[in-house]
């Protein structure tokens, strides 16, 4: 998994978290100027986390079946 993999990965986390916030934040009856701040600051904070979290979890070998970012062991027994 070179650097194009987790850039992609960290592209699809922001956007789709980006979007979420921001939407929630306008259902909320926030301003648009709020909502964007809102929504960019916690995006990054979150895709931070969760990238920094699976790359060590990928180091350690720690497979996540949601993710599906780690190589098979050829067990099929999971």
């Amino acid at each position: 998994m070179g650097y194009k993999f987790w850039i992609m990965r960290a592209l699809k986390v922001f956007i789709g978290v980006l979007i979420l916030l921001f939407i929630v934040q306008l259902l909320k009856q926030h301003t648009i100027e709020d909502s964007i701040i809102f929504a960019v600051t916690w995006s990054f904070i979150t895709t931070s986390v969760f990238i920094g979290s699976r790359i060590y979890q990928s180091r350690k070998g720690v497979e996540c079946a949601l993710c599906n970012d780690t190589p098979d062991s050829g067990n099929k027994n999971t």
